[in-house]
């Protein structure tokens, strides 16, 4: 059974900067970049159980081939995953973390 992915308003403006830079070297490795992150986000809509907890709730999947990782945590009762973040590994994961409260 597949969950529901609600995106922060936040993370549209994460892939967005990210896209970008990526658009600036290629075209065509901004749409591997964007096509990456989708792949796993589906990934995690059907296995959100499969990446362990990072911080309290807060789970942490890397994207394949991109230094990039995806912050969520799993609403059980709403089957459902928010994504609070999708970040640069170089970053402080505290980012994603303070983007809960």
């Amino acid at each position: 059974m597949s969950y529901r992915v609600k995106l922060l308003p936040i993370v549209y403006k994460d892939l967005q900067k990210a896209k970008k830079w990526y658009q600036d070297k290629s075209e065509e490795l901004a749409e591997d970049f964007k096509s990456s992150v989708n792949s796993e986000i589906n990934y995690i809509s059907q296995y959100p159980q499969h990446y362990q907890r990072k911080y309290k709730e807060l789970r942490q999947s890397l994207v394949t081939r991109f230094p990039y990782a995806i912050f969520y945590k799993i609403e059980e009762a709403k089957k459902q995953v928010i994504v609070f973040g999708v970040l640069h590994t170089s970053r402080n994961p505290e980012v994603a973390r303070k983007r809960i409260k």
